[in-house]
């Protein structure tokens, strides 16, 4: 019969921007990736596998659940990101590193998020929730009691904070995190992770601006200044906030000294996302204005500040930055730099920057790929003006 499994040169390799993809967004090395490589064509020399491949795969994972078998179709239906209805190495390392115990529970959380929007429009609304509790309560083998399901529809109103109808992903987020029996159920395909969700970093931002020793500790810890510098600003902000919060016309015009152009309103309402990022109540308090003034001083690092700029620029919270929400970026930069749409097209600098960014070409761009914008510097004094005075 001769050797049936292919020959090293026969098999499919991965490209040069394929690995850099991989080693971007994972943890693994590139030694790794080769080394989970070669032993997956071993196993599957075709370089895919199909669902019941996946589930003789993954079943023994989910073994503790009463009926795995509609997770797995739902798990193999998202990981199969090309729809070409087989995974490769890819998909399957991707879910392998999002699987992992040390994998960033918020960045779980978000993946749990896409997997359960069953509609894909960044949102779940309350059929698609109570759909989702339905299934995870039907795979634990548990039935959903009427007094429970009632439990869910008002736990789910209570998370909608903004009153639409919809959990968006931050909302979501705050869901799991507060009820973690809950999130317990709604995450059996990550069994191994031990959800540590410190309740002090839930609690620890209120509506006033109280300094409180716990808010002192944290934002030490945070911003790494001292604790006498924590208390200088405090007393900054509220001598010149006497509200003890700043409105977004407030904040445009603190902002504006930090722009390379007083044309930065449209700007600024990006950056007020950002500002307003651990209350989100459409004001500024101190905890959030210490933590911005620090990422734009030079004691931050060039990371810090993208990774910070990426949650104003990600409208929806949902992790991720699609074309949509960059023309809009493009937008307000063109107005923010004075560029003449006449001559140069929107859409047209969105579609470069889009095919720079997107290194895996799934038209979003994910928070590891615009990191990588730190190696084009012309690239991120554009994207990013408001640090080019620390650059």
């Amino acid at each position: 019969m001769g050797n049936l499994q292919p020959g090293r040169n026969e098999r499919p390799e991965l490209s040069e921007r394929e690995l850099s993809y991989i080693t971007l967004h994972t943890n693994f090395t590139r030694k790794q990736i080769d080394d989970f490589h070669v032993r997956f064509l071993t196993y599957y020399p075709r370089g895919y596998i199909n669902f019941d491949q996946f589930c003789d795969l993954y079943s023994n994972e989910l073994k503790h659940l009463q009926s795995s078998r509609p997770l797995l179709e739902r798990l193999f239906h998202h990981i199969d990101t090309d729809k070409d209805g087989r995974l490769n190495f890819k998909e399957i390392l991707f879910f392998k590193a999002i699987s992992l115990p040390e994998t960033d529970n918020n960045e779980k959380l978000r993946w749990i998020f896409v997997l359960y929007d069953t509609n894909q429009d960044r949102k779940i609304d309350q059929r698609e929730f109570l759909d989702l509790c339905y299934l995870v309560y039907h795979i634990h083998g548990h039935l959903l009691t009427k007094n429970r399901l009632d439990e869910l529809k008002h736990l789910f109103a209570k998370f909608d904070i903004n009153g639409d109808g919809q959990l968006n992903c931050y909302e979501f987020l705050q869901l799991c995190k507060q009820c973690t029996d809950l999130l317990e159920f709604l995450a059996p395909m990550f069994n191994n992770t031990t959800w540590n969700i410190k309740k002090d970093d839930l609690s620890t931002f209120t509506k006033t601006n109280e300094l409180t020793s716990n808010k002192i500790e944290y934002l030490i810890k945070r911003t790494k200044f001292s604790r006498e510098q924590v208390s200088h600003y405090y007393e900054i902000f509220r001598t010149r906030c006497h509200s003890g919060r700043l409105t977004k016309n407030e904040f445009v015009n603190f902002y504006q000294q930090l722009l390379p152009s007083t044309s930065s309103e449209i700007y600024s309402e990006f950056i007020f996302r950002a500002f307003d990022n651990l209350s989100k109540d459409g004001f500024i308090q101190f905890d959030e204005f210490l933590i911005a003034i620090y990422i734009h001083s030079n004691a931050s690092t060039p990371r810090e500040k993208l990774e910070w700029l990426y949650n104003a620029y990600d409208r929806d919270g949902d992790g991720i930055i699609d074309y949509n929400e960059l023309n809009q970026i493009i937008h307000a930069l063109f107005v923010l730099h004075g560029i003449d749409k006449e001559k140069h097209s929107v859409a047209y600098v969105t579609y470069e920057i889009m095919t720079i960014l997107d290194l895996n070409n799934d038209d979003k761009i994910s928070k590891q790929e615009f990191l990588n914008m730190l190696k084009d510097k012309e690239l991120t004094n554009f994207l990013a003006p408001s640090f080019v005075k620390q650059n």
